[in-house]
């Protein structure tokens, strides 16, 4: 077991690596904090620091307070994660790929409804990203003039883009931050009140979470929230000051919401407790549990439940959910006795890595095994490494270009981050950080698309003769 000097250290120097400008770490054994650690600035140039209450965006956690409200409304005989969308959502009857496919709420939760990579989520934030002086230079532009604003012009925005459908319910997770704006129109439709109303009243009261909120308006009237920072495209990256904050509009669900790292502490009670927080029960166990199987798993062997991963470290199960976008990397994690939460004011670090850390920090000597054998590299000749050379795209906008170099591969994140990653196993390839990625191939054997991090991404020219949407 790491002392607490040990960790500030260790927890310093991941910091000063990942050039994080301001980030609050907070950890608690048995609901009692035990680890706080708040480095840098909330605002580096009028050095305001970090505190508990500092106000960071969540971004994806979201996602599983989503997952809570209709949790709590199957509880109240409301609805059923067996439920089909349609059901809820007629108007998607209108989208006859989705009309044809027996989509369920459970399919939402678990990211496995078979929508691809779309754009239509992207409309909700173009009005701030326009906004944004630095909106151009970090995103890019937009074509037409087509914005969204609310869950039912999402869906007729989802109508139009009529994205073709990656496979049959159930059959293969990808990310979909479109299948939460809707889950939050279900929560809507069958509660009878707005989501952050719901949200509020029957989440984020009972737990005393006094700091979080949704709008952008309620940050402009307090004085401790965090101001944003982002990295420059071109190498090497550094740090600039870029304070405009994305919104959605009226959509909420996908990555709304923003709080404080004491407030998120006071939040993933619900998972290590099972749905009873300060005596109160604010959901079932047995809803609680639902969220906290592995109804799904990924290409590159993540679990996910209902808003959260799932999985074990050190041999003992936890559930987590990190979050990025402009100004904004999070994560949270659960075990039986632990949580942790760390909150950055800049997207694109392993705010993970830092969680984990402080998991790790305060296990017993005994427990701590040896570090894991990485996979061994295997030997594929250029021949067998040119099947994957490739344009890969989304109408998300991720994509990955990909060329043989070496005895591996090159990739080409958003067309300007190289990363070489070697062969592991079939079709599978380790990035220097560890993790994987994992292309997809058709029944006949050509490569259909790779999967990175939480995202299946399409290989231009790929054409699917076994899934079709007639």
């Amino acid at each position: 077991m790491m002392n607490e000097n040990q960790l500030d250290q260790t927890i310093e120097n991941l910091a000063k690596e990942a050039k994080i400008p301001g980030m609050a770490v907070i950890a608690s054994h048995q609901g009692d904090v035990i680890y706080e650690k708040y480095v840098g600035y909330r605002h580096v140039e009028k050095q305001l620091p970090v505190t508990a209450n500092t106000i960071f965006g969540l971004a994806s956690l979201t996602k599983s307070v989503v997952a809570v409200a209709i949790m709590m409304l199957q509880d109240q005989g409301k609805i059923a994660v067996e439920d089909r969308v349609i059901k809820w959502l007629p108007e998607l009857k209108q989208w006859n790929q989705f009309h044809k496919q027996h989509i369920t709420i459970h399919n939402l939760l678990t990211h496995s409804a078979g929508f691809s990579g779309m754009g239509a989520f992207h409309l909700a934030r173009r009005e701030s990203i326009e906004k944004d002086p630095d909106g151009a230079y970090l995103f890019g532009s937009f074509a037409g003039s087509d914005y969204v604003y609310t869950v039912r012009e999402l869906m007729d925005a989802m109508i139009k883009e009529d994205a073709p459908f990656i496979g049959k319910p159930g059959e293969l997770f990808n990310y979909s931050n479109e299948s939460y704006a809707l889950l939050q129109e279900i929560v809507e439709r069958a509660s009878g009140e707005a989501f952050a109303t719901f949200t509020r009243e029957y989440i984020f009261k009972p737990l005393n979470m006094t700091r979080a909120t949704y709008t952008l308006e309620h940050l402009d009237a307090d004085e401790d929230v965090t101001n944003l920072y982002a990295f420059t495209k071109e190498e090497p990256k550094r740090v600039f000051h870029s304070p405009s904050w994305w919104a959605s509009g009226e959509i909420y669900g996908a990555g709304a919401l923003k709080a404080s790292a004491k407030d998120v502490q006071k939040y993933i009670e619900l998972f290590r407790q099972n749905g009873t927080v300060n005596g109160i029960n604010l959901v079932s166990s047995e809803a609680i549990e639902q969220m906290k199987t592995k109804h799904i798993t990924t290409p590159n062997a993540i679990g996910y439940g209902y808003g959260l991963i799932v999985g074990t470290y050190l041999g003992k199960p936890v559930v987590s959910h990190g979050g990025g976008v402009k100004g904004i990397s999070s994560y949270m994690l659960a075990t039986d006795e632990m949580t942790v939460t760390v909150l950055t004011n800049i997207a694109e670090v392993a705010a993970e890595n830092i969680a984990l850390s402080v998991l790790e920090a305060y296990q017993p000597d005994e427990t701590m095994t040896d570090d894991p054998v990485s996979p061994r590299v295997i030997s594929l000749s250029t021949d067998e490494r040119k099947e994957y050379v490739g344009h890969y795209e989304t109408n998300e906008r991720q994509s990955v270009d990909v060329e043989v170099i070496g005895d591996g591969l090159r990739l080409y994140l958003q067309s300007n981050q190289a990363m070489d990653v070697k062969p592991i196993g079939n079709d599978q390839f380790m990035l220097p950080d560890g993790k994987k990625v994992t292309f997809l191939r058709y029944k006949n054997r050509t490569i259909r698309g790779i999967f990175r991090g939480m995202r299946f991404i399409q290989k231009k020219g790929a054409t699917n003769n076994e899934y079709k949407n007639k």
